[in-house]
Formats: C-alpha cells, structure tokens, sequence
C-alpha cells in the first residue's frame, strides 16, 4: 500500500504526512488520528528511500511504538521491519550502556526499582530523616528536569549540594541509578559531547506527545535534530505530567523558537461519541488559564453515545456498583478487554481489580510496580537479579537489611568503606568476612545474614543451569499463590514474546522484567479488563470507559496549603486536563453495536483508613469515615451531561 493510498489530498492528515518543511508542529486533539497521520508520514520516507536506522519515532510507550511498526509493516511499506521506534527513556538507556559513553559518563545504567529505595534513604540519614531525604531527592530531579544545573541563579528551595554529594556517591558505589537519572545523564553526555556520533544519528525525527516532555528532554531532541528534520506532536489541553515536570511551554512557543516551522493541526475527533466530544469541549472551555479557544470537532457517524453520572453511598457500594457494570457489559456482548476502568488513586484501584478477580472477570492492573507491592515478592525479585548477576549491589544491599529496622547501616557502612578502600566488591568483601579472612567491626548479623544469600543465590543459579528461564519462575513465582500472581502473569508474557530469546542470558531477562515493572506497558492484544491510573490511560480508547473515585480530594486533589494562589490554581487546572484525557478515552464503534459508554462514579463517604492512606483530604470526618464531595469537574460538564443517579 501506498503511503497516500486513501488520503485526501488537502486533508489535515495528509497534509502532516506530505510535508516536506524541516521543522513542523502538529496540535492534535484527543481521538484526531494523529497516530494514522504519524504512520503515514513514516511511510513515505520509508518509500523514499530513506535508511530505516535514520528515522527515529519517538512515542510515549514502548507498545505505541510497536504499533507503528506493525501497521507499517502490514503495509507492506518498504524495509518496515527495520524500523525502530522507541520510547525517550528507551533511547537514553540503549545510548547509556555503549561502551564509549559508559566510560564518559562513569554511570552504570541500572534503574533503582522504587522498593530498592529504602536502603538508600537509610543510609543517607545522616541528611535527615526519610521524607526529607525523599524531598531532597525530588528537588534533585527538578533540577535536572528544568535544567536549573545550567543556570546557577535559578536554584530550588530544597536543594542541597552536600546531600546531592552523597547521593551521587552511594549511586556510583552501588552501580545504579534512579529512574529520574536517566534522562538528565544521556542530556549530559550530549550537552559535553557535541561532536558525538549520537548527535548525527537521524535524519527525521517524530516525537509524540511533546507537551509532556519536560525542559530536558526537550534538549535532547534539539540536539539530536542538529542534522536531522523534525516533527513534534501534542497537545498543550493534554498536559497531565507536571509531577514528572513536564514543560507544556515548550510545544507552544516551539514554532516561535524554530523560525519557517510549520504549524499543522488536527481537530475532528473521530474516536468518541457525540456527546462525550460536546461534554469534553466545555470541561476544557472552562478553564481560566487556557489561552486558546481550540474545538474538537465531532464526527456525525459515532452517534450520540451513552453517558451516566452514579452517586453511590459509599465506596463499598461504589466498588460492587462499578463490578456490576463491568459483568452487565459483558453480559450484552462487550469483550472485557473492551473496557477500562480508571481510578486515580491506587488503593481505589486495587479495591475494584480485587472485586473484579473475586467474580473471576478476566483483570489486569497497571499501575506501577503493582506486580512488588508484597515484600515476599519483592525478595524474591531481588534474588532473581542477585541469580543474573552476584555483583547487583543494589539488590544486594536490600537483601542484607531487609529485615532490619536500622537496615544494618552500621555494619555495611564498614564493609561499603572496605570494598572502596581495597577495589573488592561488596560481595567478595563479606565473602572474605564470612571466611575470616577480612575482619570488621559490628559486621556479625550482617555475615549471618549474606550466608542465607549466599545459599540461596548458587541454588537458583544452578536452578537456571538446569533448567532455563522458566525454572526459576516457577521456583520464584509458582502458580496458585496471589501475592506473585501479577509478577508470574508478566513473566510468562516476556518468555512467551517471540522477541525474547529463551536461550539469551539471565541478565537479558531480569532487564527486560524490571523495565516492564518499572515502565508497565500495556499490550496491544487485550483480553483483559484493564485497571489503571487516569495518567497511564495517555493513549488508549475503549468502548466502555469507568472514571472511579470522581470526588473533591482525588479529581482534583487538594493542593498544598503552602502553595500560592497562583500555584493552587496551576494545580487544579491540570487536573482539570487529566479528567478531559480521562474522559476522551471513550470510542464509539457503532457498526459494531458498540456506541460508546461513558461511566462517571462517585461516593459520598469512604472509610477514613482507606482516605489516610490514599492521601485524600476530604470535606470532613464522621465517626471513622470521610466524607466527600463530588467533584466541582462534574458541573462543568456542560448541558449534554446527563442527571445523575443513585447507586
């Protein structure tokens, strides 16, 4: 097929995937076909000639970029298969671990998962306790996001050079990195490098959601567009990743800074029904800090669609009322994986997967590091990549306080000194403990603690001489236990995939399952009911669509009493975003008997554990339970909404 084949010429697709200007900006709405525009846009450089290596699609997740390739190649569009679309976070790391930059950078690339944390905040408690080290780290990161290490006078609050010292130390001593390292590390490399082959690599560059790219990763893609053309796609009404630091500034005043850009917009919203589009366009509408008046334009086809707004009495009832839904829609003919359930506090969220499971509706969960919320499982997570590679010290330094308050901070900070002072790794120094040979003050629960390690660790290596991958899964994470239903399921998936080699090392294995941990991506053939934030919906569409948990304290949160007004307001308006992405996740598919439903729930009290722990503020407190409110979004939803019911 053609790259044109089915585009009419003068339409906002073909007009994206025609261009022939270096620099274009697409705004495209919620459900305006920016993906097909992308993919045809890639077609025809790939029917002309150009090196599949050269073009570098970047899409928000790893599954988006296996769709493009996918579709491509069921185009039959030339050297299809060669392309390889990634993921920012992806291409950091693969250019990470090069040999040449490994040795520029003096980082191992080996994310910290978030439970590998605790160990890190014990031992640099000597900079205050665990939420302060936790705020000194997040203002580390911001740094780093919004590039204040490049502008001396522009310094964050908590920021504190000493502490960011230490951080950096324990990081290189344990050969890791955080997650929000990453990025800022291949920025570095780049930014100190700029004759460096990566800076020349592409010729055409496409990046998906550019609004939620913060100011860092904003400079890497002008960097590594030097030489190459570029193509941004976005949309600033979908701005919902401030917590990651997103600068939505960078897609509005991207044409301004890139002088002959095209400006290209898509605006008729082809997946959601009639109503949906109407209540969406005045959600939006109604926002005082919105600094355009764009419309989604509704597209007649998809009808009208089914909206209903439920008011349950509590969040029990809300919980069985939501199930009750999900086995109704069934029930009419509905496939589960035709349905999405979005509830932005987890604990809501893993209430109604649980209720799901109970009546055994087909259910996965995807909010992150959902698969390690159990500490059996996280241990056993951890021996498996001790099993991958005995020289993992930062799976090795949990392992050893695991079960300490204090986490043996003590006596591993006598065996860290040792192993930096002597070149020995952390391993062969409490080997060398364990034989006598080495001796340590306070080190003694710490010895008897790395024998059980030890033990344990060769069983499972020799576990995978004799058996493969799927021996130690099956010893780490048998069938019939829920606390490693989740981690078993996503296991079995990675050896499943006809990508991933069975035969490849431990290592290989262990990588690829804690980046789906870390990163949880949703597959593109779905049989499950799916279960996640309203953040991690960024991309999807469904038939049948649930937002949960629709009170004041959750949608929007409430903002910080320390705030200013202008940040109070900020905040709320990206909430207010984060409910439009929500909403316009809902797809019509009328030919299919499947009009396109809309389910918005709500609960007038929870108990108040449940608010504590969720970190939900809600209007008052009565006899153990919270009250709320439903949220202030739900009148803003225009004349098309419906009137509500009681649950």
């Amino acid at each position: 097929m053609a790259w044109d084949d089915g585009l009419e010429q003068g339409s906002e697709a073909y007009s994206i995937a025609a261009s022939d200007n270096n620099r274009i900006r697409v705004v495209a709405g919620p459900g305006t076909g920016k993906s097909f525009a992308m993919k045809r846009r890639v077609s025809r450089l790939l029917e002309e000639g150009i090196e599949p290596s050269e073009i570098l699609p970047v899409t928000f997740t790893r599954v988006a970029a296996e769709d493009l390739h996918r579709e491509l190649v069921a185009m039959d569009t030339p050297r299809a298969e060669e392309l390889n679309g990634t993921t920012l976070h992806s291409l950091a790391l693969k250019i990470l671990s090069r040999n040449h930059v490994l040795e520029a950078t003096a980082r191992v690339p080996r994310p910290l998962n978030e439970f590998e944390l605790e160990p890190l905040y014990s031992d640099l408690c000597q900079h205050g306790g665990k939420r302060d080290v936790k705020k000194k780290i997040l203002a580390y990161h911001a740094a780093w996001a919004r590039l204040q290490h490049d502008d001396p006078a522009d310094v964050e609050e908590f920021r504190d050079p000493e502490f960011e010292i230490a951080l950096n130390s324990w990081l290189t001593f344990h050969r890791g990195m955080l997650i929000g390292e990453v990025i800022p590390y291949l920025y570095q490399y780049l930014r100190d490098n700029p004759v460096a082959e990566e800076r020349s690599e592409f010729r055409h560059i496409l990046v998906d959601e550019f609004q939620d790219l913060n100011r860092v990763e904003q400079e890497i893609v002008r960097m590594l567009s030097d030489y190459a053309d570029v193509c941004i796609v976005g949309d600033d009404d979908q701005s919902i990743y401030s917590f990651k630091f997103a600068h939505p500034e960078g897609i509005k005043e991207w044409c301004d800074n890139n002088n002959g850009a095209e400006d290209l917009a898509l605006t008729d919203c082809r997946r959601c029904p009639a109503r949906v589009v109407q209540m969406s366009n005045h959600l939006i509408g109604e926002s005082p800090t919105r600094d355009h008046n764009r419309q989604l334009v509704e597209f007649d086809a998809n009808g009208e669609g089914e909206v209903r707004i439920i008011q349950f009495t509590d969040l029990q009832q809300e919980i069985g009322g939501i199930a009750d839904i999900v086995e109704d829609l069934m029930g009419q003919g509905t496939h589960p994986g035709d349905i999405i359930i979005l509830a932005q506090r987890k604990i809501i969220g893993t209430y109604i997967y649980e209720e799901l499971v109970n009546r055994n509706v087909p259910t996965k969960s995807y909010y992150q590091e959902a698969e390690l919320d159990d500490e059996e499982t996280q241990e056993r997570f951890a021996f498996l990549k001790l099993a991958a590679n005995d020289d993992d010290r930062v799976a090795l330094r949990w392992l050893l306080g695991r079960n300490s308050n204090t986490w043996l901070r003590g006596g591993y900070a006598h065996v860290r000194s040792h192993s930096a002072d002597t070149g020995l790794s952390p391993w062969a120094t409490l080997l060398g403990l364990q034989d006598g040979v080495i001796q340590l003050p306070y080190c003694g629960r710490l010895i008897a603690r790395f024998a059980e390690i030890l033990e344990r660790t060769e069983q499972l290596q020799q576990l995978f001489a004799d058996g493969g991958h799927q021996a130690l899964v099956e010893e780490l994470f048998p069938e019939d236990d829920d606390r490693w239903r989740d981690i078993r399921a996503l296991s079995l998936e990675i050896l499943e995939n006809e990508e991933f080699d069975n035969e490849g090392t431990l290592n290989a294995f262990v990588a690829e399952l804690s980046y789906a941990i870390a990163q949880p991506e949703i597959p593109s053939e779905i049989q499950d009911v799916r279960v996640m934030s309203l953040h991690k919906s960024k991309g999807l569409s469904a038939p049948a669509t649930v937002v949960a948990a629709c009170v004041e304290g959750v949608l929007p949160r409430r903002p910080d009493e320390d705030q200013t007004d202008n940040e109070k307001l900020a905040d709320i308006e990206e909430q207010r975003r984060l409910f439009f992405v929500g909403i316009s996740r809902v797809k019509a598919r009328p030919d299919e008997g499947e009009p396109g439903r809309l389910f918005l729930t709500c609960s007038r009290r929870m108990a108040a554990a449940d608010a504590h722990q969720s970190g939900i503020e809600p209007a008052s407190f009565e006899y153990g339970e919270a009250v709320m409110n439903a949220s202030r979004f739900l009148n803003q939803l225009g004349p098309s909404a419906p009137e509500r019911e009681i649950g």
